[in-house]
């Protein structure tokens, strides 16, 4: 008895060491648990701790990856080691708790209002970062091409090689402008549609 209990507070502890689940991490008509604590919803990337876990008692399988998805796995944790065995959990749990609208998303799309919102708020967060982050060196760039109309000799090369320096950074800085928006959108917790964010390439084409 004593080396089960031992056994078990050593999965536990595993367990407990698991990332927590964010709400973005679920995927289509999957939803987090109402009224559970959050520190006992937990993702799992090992599939034999999860099988070990779940086979144990502390823990029930919430979403598993299946088809060609890139879905997290995720558990939820039971302290008194009191998980319901596979296959006895109702299945319509989650589904009754769905809007009547979630059959649509069940392959985790967006609506194309959603995807609008999505794009807007993106070209919106790329122009304030853009500012932000361009604001100097745009100031250089016109200051240089200025310039260089009017020098010659030494200074003509100085200007010009400043001016492709400048220019090599901008371009480089647009890649950055966008993962900088995409990072800012993901934080955002109270805009519904960046869990979406996984659908769009973040490399410009």
């Amino acid at each position: 008895m004593n080396g089960t209990r031992s056994a078990r507070a050593n999965l536990w502890g595993k367990a407990m060491a698991l990332p927590l689940a964010r709400d973005e991490d679920f995927f289509g008509a999957n939803r987090r648990p109402v009224g559970i604590d959050p520190k006992h919803v937990r993702v799992i990337s090992d599939t034999a701790l999860r099988s070990r876990l779940i086979m144990a008692g502390i823990a029930e399988g919430l979403q598993s990856p299946k088809g060609p998805q890139r879905i997290k796995s995720i558990i939820r944790l039971y302290p008194d080691f009191d998980a319901p065995r596979p296959g006895n959990r109702p299945r319509t749990v989650r589904a009754a708790a769905a809007p009547a609208h979630e059959p649509a998303r069940a392959f985790g799309l967006p609506t194309v209002e959603e995807l609008n919102a999505l794009l807007t708020r993106i070209q919106q967060i790329e122009r304030a970062v853009s500012v932000e982050m361009q604001g100097r060196l745009s100031g250089d760039i016109d200051r240089l091409k200025r310039q260089i109309s009017s020098l010659d000799g030494d200074d003509f090369e100085r200007a010009f090689r400043e001016l492709e320096n400048a220019m090599r950074q901008r371009r480089e800085l647009s890649g950055q402008i966008r993962e900088e928006a995409f990072r800012r959108i993901d934080a955002d917790s109270s805009f519904e549609p960046r869990r979406y964010l996984r659908l769009i390439a973040r490399e410009r084409a």
